[in-house]
């Protein structure tokens, strides 16, 4: 099983942050760390502190060696998919080849609204989402690109350097939704996680079931598609017993979320633990 974590970019110092990752990627048991990419913490008050997630991964990329990371997950409302794709070229070539290229449709409707950032209806992101996935991989691996699709054109479009990945970083789509989510992540994820807003093994596995449909509808093997489970961390007896149920279901990556404000202890605390 794989191993990651995810600290909050929210009521965090650089020195916290700095301190955590240079520990764990000395550590040696965490597989990858995450961070989320909001505006607004996204289950506290507007008022308390959050940095941006892509700054602090340059960061990340020059005083680490060994961790993979990523944003669980981006808005894609926040970047033109063209913003987004130099941005994470640099960043996988800044740390030769580690990053993980997550993305989602955005959702904080009190960020967007505070901001002036569109947040437009559900069916539409998805929509904008598809079209991301579709120019980032076009970007990645073609000397030229051209799309057009119902929101996004791209004309002749030349896009140098490529990744140090190939033929791209892996995408990453968390949820569980199974009309739009799960047949997306069908079509494009090379990482689906199940998100730790649940810790519900039924759902888990009724959502395993729909994407290897998905997959099967589209010619895809559902083998190419890591599965990871994200659970928020409690205490260690019961990280331990999820960590063992998902694997017994199927899931082959384990996701350890700590809230904020991080514990810089806590991360090496808990890979003992679970070693």
């Amino acid at each position: 099983m794989q191993y990651s974590f995810k600290v909050w970019a929210q009521e965090a110092d650089w020195a916290d942050l700095r301190d955590i990752w240079i520990a764990a990627d000395r550590d040696g048991f965490w597989d990858a760390v995450w961070l989320n990419d909001h505006f607004y913490p996204p289950k506290d008050v507007d008022t308390k502190p959050i940095m941006d997630a892509w700054t602090l991964f340059g960061g990340l990329a020059a005083i680490t060696e060994r961790l993979r990371f990523g944003a669980m997950v981006s808005a894609n409302t926040f970047r033109h998919p063209v913003v987004l794709a130099k941005q994470a070229v640099t960043l996988d070539r800044m740390s030769n080849g580690r990053l993980n290229l997550g993305v989602g449709t955005g959702w904080h409707e009190g960020e967007h609204t505070a901001f002036g950032i569109d947040l437009p209806p559900l069916t539409e992101r998805f929509e904008l989402l598809d079209e991301t996935f579709t120019i980032l991989d076009g970007l990645f691996r073609n000397e030229r690109f051209d799309f057009r699709g119902t929101h996004r054109t791209i004309t002749n479009a030349a896009f140098e350097p490529k990744p140090i990945q190939s033929p791209r970083p892996p995408f990453v789509i968390g949820g569980t939704g199974p009309k739009k989510t799960i047949p997306l992540a069908a079509k494009w994820a090379d990482h689906w996680n199940f998100p730790d807003y649940t810790t519900d093994p039924d759902l888990f596995v009724d959502r395993r079931d729909r994407l290897h449909a998905s997959c099967a509808a589209i010619g895809r093997d559902p083998a190419e598609i890591e599965v990871s489970v994200q659970i928020r961390h409690a205490e260690l007896t019961k990280t331990r017993d999820l960590r063992d149920t998902y694997a017994e279901l199927g899931a082959d990556h384990l996701l350890v979320s700590f809230t904020p404000p991080p514990d810089p202890a806590l991360p090496v605390a808990v890979a003992a633990a679970l070693a």
